[in-house]
């Protein structure tokens, strides 16, 4: 039982049998495979396991090990067939590979050629390592959006209580005004007293709701259509393009250092890469590549990247040093990135507070203009 990446069942069929393996059953499986265990979890793992093999352990005496230390029990779980698949004759690569959802695409070729050369524990630290650089950033891009999520997040919960809990409370003394309430008031009382006599509705549609969320995430369509959303908010584009570009050069690099082909090293940044639309282009460019382009002219006919990005890779390729053209690209853009996300937040943290201010504002206004018209005072 596993997964296996092929271009159709034929294909994925003969590879099982070259493996000395024999499928009861082949089926296709989704097109976007989501990672279920987190990567910091992961890289805690495979420095252990590079640990273990340093020491002289056996790989499969290691790797029982570190499923026995694991604590996630998906983590744990998979550890387990990986020693299972190792001691019935597949590499630790191949057994890597069968489980997708646990370990990432790139630590198979990685792993391989460890194996190939007699450097297995060398080729752990460094997926660990990759894995290390890619929580890292990630890591500092969650944490400088906590603040605004937290924001808004507060704001929803403000209004919410004040729709649900305060309003209502004005709707008897309104009604025996009849006629006298200001237009403003009526109208908070109407949406907050609609709003709580469907609340059930309300419910039931953000129960659906998340659960079609959850699905269109499983098969790749949500992110999609988040990063379309979100590459027309003014000032967003030029953020997540560096994101993209620290990504590519991050993976390229490590791949390419690590001896792995610039055509399989492309197709594996591709499949680890956050945007759909990104990742096909790529896929795109290694078969230009196939018939004779350089990575610099497939990416350009692609129009992907900037032309400093561009310009960069063509002149690696030119002196045959494009890991180290590939790493000066993803410092550049890294701060770059780092940047630019200091100045969206310097901005957005003051507009949402604005825009709450403004909203609770307006509420407590119309409220107290209901008050006091009440009590006949002049406004």
């Amino acid at each position: 039982r596993g997964w296996l990446m092929a271009e159709d069942r034929d294909a994925a069929i003969e590879e099982l049998r070259r493996r000395d393996v024999q499928p009861l059953q082949v089926r296709r499986g989704p097109g976007h495979i989501p990672m279920t265990v987190s990567v910091e979890e992961v890289l805690t793992s495979f420095r252990e396991l590079a640990s273990l093999r340093g020491s002289g352990m056996g790989l499969d005496l290691a790797v029982e090990s570190v499923a026995k230390t694991a604590e996630h029990r998906k983590l744990k779980h998979a550890w387990k067939e990986v020693a299972q698949s190792i001691r019935s004759g597949l590499s630790l690569s191949d057994s890597l590979a069968s489980v997708p959802n646990v370990f990432p695409r790139y630590s198979v070729p990685m792993v391989r050629l460890g194996e190939d050369n007699g450097e297995l524990r060398s080729a752990l630290v460094s997926v660990a390592d990759r894995m290390e650089e890619e929580l890292q950033l990630q890591n500092e891009v969650k944490s400088a959006l906590t603040y605004p999520a937290f924001l808004i997040v507060i704001s929803v919960a403000v209004l919410l209580f004040l729709f649900l809990v305060v309003i209502p409370k004005f709707g008897v003394m309104v009604g025996d005004m009849g006629e006298g309430a200001s237009s403003s008031i009526l109208l908070l009382i109407a949406i907050a007293k609609f709003m709580r006599d469907y609340l059930w509705l309300w419910g039931s549609l953000s129960v659906v709701m998340m659960m079609g969320l959850i699905h269109l995430h499983q098969t790749g369509v949500l992110q999609e259509h988040v990063w379309r959303l979100a590459l027309r908010v003014p000032g967003v584009k030029g953020l997540i393009d560096a994101w993209e570009i620290v990504q590519f050069s991050s993976s390229m690099r490590r791949l390419l250092s690590q001896g792995v082909g610039i055509l399989e090293s492309l197709q594996l940044t591709a499949e680890t890469l956050s945007r759909p639309d990104v990742s096909r282009k790529l896929m795109l460019a290694s078969g230009a590549m196939r018939r004779g382009e350089t990575l610099a002219k497939a990416l350009a006919d692609q129009q992907l990247f900037t032309p400093l990005v561009l310009q960069m890779i063509a002149v690696g390729e030119t002196a045959a040093s494009l890991p180290e053209s590939l790493e000066e690209t993803g410092k550049l853009y890294e701060r770059r990135l780092r940047e630019g996300i200091r100045r969206a937040l310097a901005l957005l943290e003051p507009a949402v507070i604005v825009t709450l201010g403004i909203m609770v504002g307006g509420i407590m206004v119309s409220l107290l203009s209901g008050i006091m018209s009440m009590n006949d005072l002049p406004i």
